[in-house]
């Protein structure tokens, strides 16, 4: 029966583990888990409620072993800041000796500044494939200006470390394109790939306007202009194609994911 199962896409948090404890066993193509609601960092398009809820180890436990078929792919970290939980490298170890251990790829994502508080030595011995790291700019004043005065030498020299602890993961670079630095991208990816990063994820600036936690003040200005994100995506392929992997989503591809969170923009 559970081979006739298809495989599915889904988030995990504080809001919705209720829910998803009471579904039947699943296969997931991708899971992704945010087990903190929080984030160290206001970026200025961030559209997330915070608070200091967690999801509690023995629910993730029981979800990991009575919900979960199989995975193709584990993420930890979605729209929060996995690195804020002090049981992060634990979690990992959890997911690794449970039936949620990917068959892929394990993914952490967060945007690195607090990556040095962890074990490395955890994150080998889960298995850890990629980290995928949340920088916007490679000019230090537009990376804070857009992510809430964040340190980018900090986040670099996390990175940095990174490589030298878990050589075997790759490194990928998750940049939101905004008016700001639709122009400068093509330094972020020069910084990336001289630190090795192989990976660079594109997605385009949306906005709410009935959100009640973005910033309404700045939206406006930040968002792009018709073709300056084709714009973009061209030159980067002629430029930097043959040395590195580019993941484009334009304004259309993230219409589906903003339209998810109107439900919850209200919270």
């Amino acid at each position: 029966m559970f081979s006739r199962l298809r495989k599915h896409d889904a988030q995990l948090n504080v809001y919705n583990l209720g829910i998803m404890r009471q579904q039947r066993p699943q296969r997931f193509h991708f899971l992704r888990v945010d087990s903190n609601n929080d984030c160290n960092v206001h970026c200025v398009y961030c559209h997330n409620h915070r608070s200091a809820d967690r999801i509690d180890v023995a629910d993730l436990r029981a979800f990991l072993e009575q919900n979960v078929i199989s995975t193709d792919n584990f993420q930890l970290g979605c729209v929060m800041e996995p690195t804020l939980d002090p049981r992060m490298g634990d979690l990992m170890l959890l997911v690794a000796g449970s039936r949620a251990k990917p068959a892929h790829r394990f993914v952490l994502q967060t945007n690195g500044l607090l990556l040095h508080r962890h074990d490395h030595a955890k994150m080998r011995d889960a298995g850890l494939t990629r980290l995928s790291v949340s920088i916007d700019s490679a000019d230090p004043a537009t990376h804070k200006l857009l992510r809430g005065g964040s340190s980018l030498s900090k986040a670099i020299a996390n990175v940095a470390v990174f490589r030298e602890s878990c050589p075997a993961a790759e490194v990928e670079f998750i940049t939101t394109v905004t008016r700001a630095n639709v122009d400068g991208v093509d330094s972020l990816v020069a910084l990336g790939l001289d630190l090795g990063v192989s990976g660079f994820v594109l997605r385009a600036v949306f906005y709410l306007p009935e959100n009640n936690v973005v910033d309404h003040a700045r939206m406006p200005q930040l968002l792009l202009e018709p073709h300056d994100f084709a714009r973009m995506r061209d030159r980067l392929v002629v430029r930097f194609g043959r040395r590195a992997r580019f993941e484009f989503a334009d304004g259309v591809t993230l219409d589906r994911r903003a339209q998810r969170m109107k439900a919850d923009s209200f919270r």
